[in-house]
Parts: structure tokens; C-alpha cells; sequence
């Protein structure tokens, strides 16, 4: 992970809305106590507890999928623009446009404000942990403000039950549980329809892991895939909206 993925996540919650639409403006508050329990409570109910989520090898390949054979799909803190391969392979009908505030690559847009048009799909992998709480309600307004009707938004972020992959970076600010993280989507107005935590070692350390030494893990509470992906979609009115 590149040091622009922190610089972007803040420098974009500090920025005010770009439009100022009700869309953004009735979620962009943070939530009370009792409703982010509320919104948490709802995910948890939809997918259980955290050893029952599906396991995939990248959290890339979940953001490809997520995105429409046509129209466009936005990277926030795109680094590299690694993903434009990826989806330029496997989805060549659809844009790819990249947004970073560090100029060491060339990106569409170095401001989240700048970006006036709506996307079928935005990604953001492993950007949101490096937010303080308080900011993240409105930086996934402005996420969702910039979704088309039936657009996805693909976050990723380290797996609370894998430590380290929090612990290591002393630039995260914020751990987020799968459900925590379901519940600030939905409180932006999103339905969260996937999650699924993420773990590519090789074949025989993930059969040891996952089958041999599973059950360890679940007794001590500790998980072997060192992130969640969420996948969450904007609905064609806000009053349909999950929570």
C-alpha cells in the first residue's frame, strides 16, 4: 500500500461535497450510537459471523467483477493504475478512471471534488482504514454521490480478526470490522450485497489454514485472510436503501 492512499482518503473527507445534492448531504453526518448499531446489527444478520464469509484470492478480481461490461468505473487512490489492466482484459467495454492526489502517476482527476459526472462503479481498495472515524460518513457520501442508480462501490480494508494486517501500517487509523464497515455503507445510503475476506497463499498453506487448522482459528477468535472486500450498491431511489 503507497502512502497516497492516506493522503487521499483525508484530503478528500476534509473537501467539501462537490454539488451539494440531498444525496450527500443526509448522509454525509456521522451516525448516532444507537444507529450505527442499528445498521451493524442488520449486516451481521445478513452475513453471520465473520469465519462464514467467503474466501477469494484478490481483492481486485472482486472489483472487476463488480463492474458493468459498459460504462465507466472510477479507482479512488489508484496508485499505480495496476486495476486498468485488470479490467481493460476481462471488462473492455468499460472506462477506467483513476483518481489520486499524488501526481507521481498520471490520473484523470487529483481531486474528488473535481469529478461532476456519476460512475456504473467506484473502488476503493484499502483507503478507508486510513481515515478517522468521524470523516468516514462523509467521505462515503461523496463516494456514493458519485454512483450511478444501480452503480457498486468496492471497498477493501484489513480483516479486524488478522491483526497484522492493521498493526503493520502506522499510517491506518481506523480498524473496521466487516459489519462495522456494512453499517457506515448503508448509513450512506447503500445496500451492502457482498463481502468477503481475502487470502491468496499457496495451495498447501491455504488448505493447512483453512482445513487442517481451521477450527484453531475459530476457537481463538483469530482469522488467517488479511482483508474484507464489501461490495455495496446504489439503489435507484434513496427510500430503497437497506437500513
Amino acid at each position: 500500500m503507497t502512502t497516497s492512499h492516506a493522503a487521499v482518503a483525508e484530503a478528500d473527507a476534509k473537501r467539501p461535497q462537490a454539488g451539494g445534492s440531498s444525496f450527500a448531504s443526509t448522509t454525509s453526518q456521522p451516525p448516532g450510537w444507537s444507529t450505527m448499531y442499528a445498521h451493524r446489527r442488520s449486516v451481521a444478520a445478513r452475513f453471520g459471523c465473520w469465519h462464514a464469509l467467503s474466501l477469494v484470492r484478490r481483492a481486485e478480481d472482486v472489483a472487476v467483477d463488480s463492474a458493468p461490461e459498459r460504462g465507466a468505473m472510477l479507482e479512488v487512490g489508484a496508485g499505480a493504475r495496476r486495476l486498468a489492466v485488470r479490467l481493460a482484459s476481462r471488462r473492455p467495454g468499460c472506462q477506467y478512471h483513476s483518481m489520486d492526489i499524488d501526481d507521481t502517476f498520471a490520473h484523470d482527476y487529483h481531486d474528488l471534488s473535481d469529478i461532476a459526472r456519476s460512475f456504473e462503479c467506484v473502488v476503493a481498495l484499502e483507503v478507508v482504514e486510513h481515515l478517522p472515524f468521524e470523516q468516514i460518513p462523509g467521505w462515503l457520501a461523496a463516494l456514493a454521490e458519485r454512483l450511478a442508480p444501480g452503480g457498486r462501490l468496492v471497498l477493501s480494508t484489513p480483516n479486524t480478526y488478522y491483526p497484522p494486517a492493521y498493526l503493520r501500517d502506522a499510517t491506518h487509523r481506523t480498524p473496521l470490522a466487516f459489519d462495522e464497515l456494512g453499517g457506515l455503507v448503508e448509513h450512506a445510503g447503500l445496500r451492502v450485497e457482498r463481502i468477503v475476506r481475502v487470502h491468496n497463499d499457496p495451495v498447501h498453506r491455504r488448505w493447512l489454514r483453512r482445513y487442517a487448522f481451521g477450527w484453531l482459528f475459530r476457537m481463538l477468535g483469530l482469522d488467517f485472510a488479511p482483508q474484507i472486500v464489501l461490495v455495496a450498491e446504489r439503489p435507484a431511489s434513496r427510500s430503497a436503501a437497506g437500513g
